[in-house]
């Protein structure tokens, strides 16, 4: 009788983790999205979104800028169930709508940004420069905050494969000028 207790519970077992298996979570720290909810929103930022590091003038910092990693997704106004189901389900971000009539999910953070963006990577097409890159810059970051001027380069870079309305101001030269004018400056 024993024995065949044991034997059904390793059935319920098996069942249990083919349940499970059929919505694995992609493992990351802090949350976990399933397969399937991944592949929908790294649909919607593939086709609505962005991935992108902008760099902010911070006299404070010793390189004179600081970096933020940015993930958004956009919307016509009076759409914004969708960005809402996203917030949701990344349990991040916020939402507000710009002066183009657009309602924009907007997410920040060096963690935040790099924890969807590996849950998202599998399932990006369009943008998967984009996303390469900005892993990339925040790992680099992760290593070492002196790597700014490296990070600001791959910025560039991203922007190259980004649709943009504005002239970028604030750029990798911007910020290697700073360093030469200000930390490193030549006495001729």
């Amino acid at each position: 009788m024993y024995l065949v207790t044991l034997a059904k519970i390793g059935e319920i077992l098996y069942s249990f983790v083919m349940v499970l298996d059929k919505y694995r979570t992609i493992p990351r720290e802090g949350f976990f999205l399933n397969k399937l909810d991944a592949a929908y929103i790294a649909g919607f930022l593939d086709g609505d979104g962005s991935v992108r590091l902008q760099l902010q003038p911070r006299k404070k910092m010793k390189c004179g800028y600081r970096v933020r990693a940015l993930i958004s997704f956009a919307q016509k106004v009076g759409h914004e169930k969708e960005l809402n189901w996203i917030r949701r389900k990344l349990g991040i971000g916020y939402i507000y709508v710009r002066n183009d009539e657009m309602s924009e999910l907007k997410i920040e953070g060096f963690a935040a940004v790099k924890n969807i963006l590996f849950q998202l990577k599998p399932y990006i097409h369009f943008k998967a420069n984009q996303v390469r890159l900005t892993l990339k810059a925040l790992k680099l970051l992760e290593r070492s905050p002196k790597a700014i001027l490296r990070a600001a380069e791959i910025s560039d870079e991203i922007s190259k494969y980004n649709y943009v309305m504005t002239v970028k101001k604030h750029t990798a030269q911007a910020v290697r000028d700073y360093i030469n004018k200000k930390i490193y400056p030549r006495n001729d």
